[in-house]
């Protein structure tokens, strides 16, 4: 049976790191996907050495960091310095961090237009290939010494470089490395057009699907859709028993976590949304699945 993992987005703007760990090993995970922006709030006042006391006596352990937003000129000749060291720097928390606690996963989001009001994603297929392929194979030595596994992310809307589990998988394949992967969402996925189809994943390398995230979203017009339309299973558009099925039937059996950006859910407090992460993401894997 898939195991249940908690994401920090569901709760972001209402709790902590701390408040996070707490309750999420009460409600019953197995794991949770740091945030790094929380990760830096909670070393303000705590070390890693804390984080990795709390998981060594914990039922619940670490999964993925999230996220690693790359961009096109990311390491490459045109790279503008201060960028790129702001997000080295981001990339080299997430190999100590995961050495220091037992991680191994960190999400990698493709290039992304991040403004919602500025319109679809502007480049050529040929260069988002060339440059994630690029990227993500540095990015593999670089983690290779700490252990670490890059999780690659499709995102399906419009303003997104790959949107499709084909491209990911293009790239993926072309990187070659043992530890670049995938994760695959269920809304991600669906953002590509209201893709409820997830046969796709059936032609991917199943060894490489290093993590997966399960949720539904709103039934709104393509032009509306985006991240805040999530919510969690039970409810919405996605079908998430589909996606569920078809990765049980390619053998993954890993981790199945929650991730939400939802203002509604930041409005209530950490304990309602992480009571309520669990009990749904739960049921639906069980109702998927048995």
């Amino acid at each position: 049976m898939m195991t249940i993992s908690y994401n920090e987005a569901c709760a972001k703007n209402c709790s902590t790191l701390e408040k996070d760990l707490e309750l999420t090993e009460k409600a019953g995970f197995d794991w949770i996907e740091i945030r790094l922006d929380m990760l830096r709030e909670y070393l303000k006042k705590h070390t890693l050495d804390d984080l990795k006391a709390f998981f060594s006596t914990s039922r619940i352990k670490p999964h993925a960091f999230n996220a690693i937003y790359l961009y096109p000129e990311f390491l490459s000749d045109h790279d503008d310095e201060a960028k790129r060291d702001a997000l080295l720097d981001e990339f080299l928390l997430c190999c100590i961090a995961g050495k220091a606690i037992g991680s191994h996963y960190i999400i990698i989001v493709p290039p992304l237009q991040r403004n919602p009001a500025g319109g679809p994603y502007v480049g050529s297929w040929d260069d988002t290939y060339a440059n994630c392929v690029r990227i993500l194979r540095e990015l593999s030595d670089f983690a290779l010494p700490y252990d670490m596994k890059l999780c690659f992310e499709l995102v399906g809307f419009n303003r997104s470089s790959v949107r499709s589990i084909e491209r990911a998988d293009a790239i993926v394949r072309a990187v070659d490395r043992d530890n670049v992967g995938f994760v695959f969402d269920s809304y991600n996925i669906y953002l590509n057009g209201g893709l409820n189809d997830f046969s796709a994943l059936k032609k991917v390398q199943a060894e490489k699907i290093f993590a997966v995230h399960l949720m539904s979203g709103d039934d709104v017009p393509e032009e509306e859709m985006g991240q805040d339309k999530r919510c969690f299973c039970g409810s919405g558009v996605v079908d998430t028993a589909a996606f569920l099925k078809t990765l049980d039937s390619i053998g993954y059996k890993g981790m199945v976590s929650v991730e939400t950006f939802r203002p509604e859910y930041w409005e209530k407090t950490p304990e309602w949304v992480i009571e309520n992460a669990y009990r749904t993401t739960a049921e639906a894997v069980k109702s998927a699945l048995s």
